[in-house]
């Protein structure tokens, strides 16, 4: 198994880096990424290169057996570049050229841009491509964070139009799936087409939905540039991949996938400004995302927050205990190596506060015993435990399109996309049901239960497997404002749930946009919800159920006694409509209820206690800093992985515990 660190060899003296080295063979590193910001260093001036600084870095971390993956440098254009070319320069949304100065100021649409990036990877795989402790490499840097997914310039707009002629073929066709008669936007010509900049009012919602779109393809034409020339040049063996963040941007993170041989991901539970953590289901649905974008391979997290991190702000100091929680939840959900972000803080540039293995001064201190005490927890089974596979029982819907449409239309002030997505992930977390990432690419055979939250940009190809599992015998469970949009982002002409109507045996007749601070009240009429109240807010669909059984009604405004949950039974199959935001605690007692119907394992843990299973290993962790914890394992003869000793039925978790059990057959 992997554990590294990220190293940045050219932000300190050259005398240091022995002592670096001898610290990182101490704490049981065997893996070091390098590289990724360095294209200044590695071509000071147009056409010369000088690899020569990591050379002696990497001669001096491979000569003490630790492996490099590389980055390729081109999140990082350099000054020369740009004083030369400041057409590769992106542009936003009001027509302003991002300056040079921070990183990603590129446009992927500049052809210039390309150019020069060829120039540079192919030059670093030829020099490094042959080397035998270069493990892998990394294409960029977290493609499109920071708002850099999307550029409105003349390059991008020329890209953008070219796209949609290839799309579209015709302007007729173009003009009538874009519904261009509204507000006398009609084209006539495939150059008046622009890209979205600020308008008084809003874009065309079918536009916005296909420049994002075009953004997300871009970036993967991109990308394949990077693999396409690297793998020209490198030795047989050598990984590719790219570092992702899942926040919704113009990124197709799939289709990019099919040019990687794994995918890595940078985990942060908490960054700048927060002052706690994010939840342990947001991280923990970040994990299914990455391992469910190679439809379940493993993946590498390439920085695995270590300290407090931030810019300008700093935020929450992880607490003694946190860097291996988030090791071993990263682990559980499938993860194959862990590379802790930082080595050592920086004393100068943007991430001064950023955090490492090391403070600013380079002493061991706390997070460094508590990394050795991690990395040693892993020598007896983490091999092992790496080589498990991962059976979920669920599944959840996520695909970046429909992220697009509602970012687009939130409809209501009181809307957040990954909000609302993770309200419906969450009980399933609660009650640890392990749960896979699936969208229109996945198969749905196997699963007990799967979740369509939010499902408002309707994917005919992903409703027709709905379909067939449904009538087959799946689960399936919708949430409000489902079925509302075809995919070139029109509304939908039938009534509503549109496509799904028959399947959930119910009708959308009305509906009400509750804004932030507005609310009304559901009770549960049925079940295990009979009896239970809950605020309804966020949105508020008005069910009248055809053939679906009422589980909870709406108890205020006119629509009071309106159906607010339903249940139908479609083929040999059941499916559920949300109508609301409901609150955690009916959320969870309707999935419990949804569980027990479909036959799946429910753990039921104290607030904060996760617990995965991968393989013949389980994992428990007390998310709690403030509070420990009891669990009562699952029946088996469970193994600590610490100390060999056979386990009881119920273990006591510290706060901010973690532990590792193998069961024995």
């Amino acid at each position: 198994m992997y554990i590294g660190v990220d190293y940045y060899p050219e932000q300190w003296p050259e005398s240091r880096w022995p002592e670096d080295v001898r610290l990182m063979k101490e704490l049981g590193v065997n893996v070091v990424r390098l590289a990724e910001f360095g294209w200044q260093l590695m071509e000071p001036e147009e056409g010369r290169y000088d690899f020569s600084l990591y050379d002696r870095a990497i001669k001096l971390l491979t000569d003490h057996g630790i492996k490099i993956v590389l980055g390729t440098p081109t999140a990082t254009p350099p000054a020369w570049l740009i004083h030369k070319h400041p057409e590769i320069l992106p542009v936003d949304e009001n027509g302003v050229q991002i300056s040079f100065g921070a990183r990603r100021h590129y446009t992927v649409n500049s052809p210039v841009f390309h150019e020069f990036t060829l120039k540079i990877v192919t030059e670093m795989a030829k020099h490094f491509g042959p080397h035998p402790d270069v493990i892998g490499w990394q294409t960029d840097n977290e493609y499109g964070h920071e708002k850099s997914d999307r550029s409105y310039g003349e390059a991008d707009r020329q890209a953008f139009q070219a796209w949609l002629k290839e799309k579209y073929g015709t302007l007729g066709e173009l003009n009538r799936e874009w519904g261009t008669v509204f507000w006398s936007q009609t084209y006539t010509d495939w150059s008046q087409i622009p890209v979205p900049r600020k308008v008084y009012q809003e874009h065309n919602p079918s536009l916005l939905l296909d420049f994002d779109r075009f953004c997300a393809d871009a970036y993967t034409r991109y990308n394949r540039l990077q693999t396409e020339c690297l793998r020209a040049h490198i030795r047989s063996g050598q990984f590719i991949t790219h570092n992702f963040v899942y926040t919704d941007q113009a990124i197709n993170q799939w289709d990019m996938a099919e040019d990687l041989d794994y995918v890595a991901y940078d985990n942060y539970p908490v960054w700048g400004g927060l002052a706690e953590p994010i939840s342990p289901a947001a991280i923990a649905h970040q994990h299914d995302l990455c391992r469910g974008t190679k439809n379940g391979k493993g993946y590498w997290v390439m920085e695995e927050l270590s300290g407090a991190q931030g810019w300008s702000k700093i935020g929450y100091l992880p607490r003694p205990g946190h860097i291996k929680l988030w090791t071993y939840q990263a682990i559980s959900r499938g993860a194959e190596a862990i590379v802790y972000f930082r080595w050592r803080a920086a004393q100068f540039g943007t991430e001064e506060f950023c955090h490492g293995i090391l403070d600013h001064d380079g002493l061991p201190k706390r997070k460094y015993y508590e990394v050795k005490e991690v990395i040693d927890s892993l020598k007896k089974h983490g091999d092992d435990w790496i080589a498990s596979s991962i059976e979920a029982q669920a599944a959840v819907y996520y695909d970046p399109e429909n992220a697009w449409a509602w970012n687009i239309q939130p409809q209501s002030s009181a809307f957040s996309h990954r909000r609302e997505l993770l309200r419906h992930y969450t009980p399933a977390h609660n009650l640890n049901v392990a749960t896979d990432a699936v969208n229109s690419r996945s198969s749905l055979e196997g699963y007990k239960a799967v979740f369509v939250p939010i499902y408002f940009l309707e994917d005919p190809v992903f409703t027709e497997k709905l379909k067939q599992y449904a009538e087959n015998g799946g689960t399936v469970v919708f949430s409000y404002r489902s079925g509302v949009k075809k995919p070139n982002n029109f509304v939908t002409g039938k009534t509503l749930p549109g496509e799904l109507s028959d399947m959930t045996g119910i009708r959308i007749n009305e509906y009400e946009s509750l804004q932030t601070g507005q609310g009304n009240k559901v009770k549960g009429s049925a079940g295990l919800l009979e009896g239970m109240e809950s605020s309804a807010t966020v949105w508020c669909d008005l069910i009248d159920p055809v053939s679906a059984e009422v589980l909870a009604v709406y108890e205020d405004c006119f629509y009071e006694g309106t159906a607010a949950v339903t249940r139908n039974h479609f083929g040999k199959g059941t499916v559920y409509y949300i109508g609301t935001a409901l609150e955690d605690s009916m959320l969870t007692a309707l999935y419990k209820d949804i569980f027990r119907h479909a036959g799946t394992e429910t753990i039921e843990t104290a607030e904060g206690v996760e617990v995965v299973r991968r393989g013949s290993f389980l994992s428990v962790m007390n998310h709690s800093a403030e509070a420990g914890a009891e669990i009562t394992l699952p029946e088996g003869q469970w193994v600590d992985c610490a100390t060999d000793e056979q386990m009881s039925r119920t273990t006591r978790l510290e706060p901010l515990g973690a532990k590792l059990f193998k069961i024995e057959f």
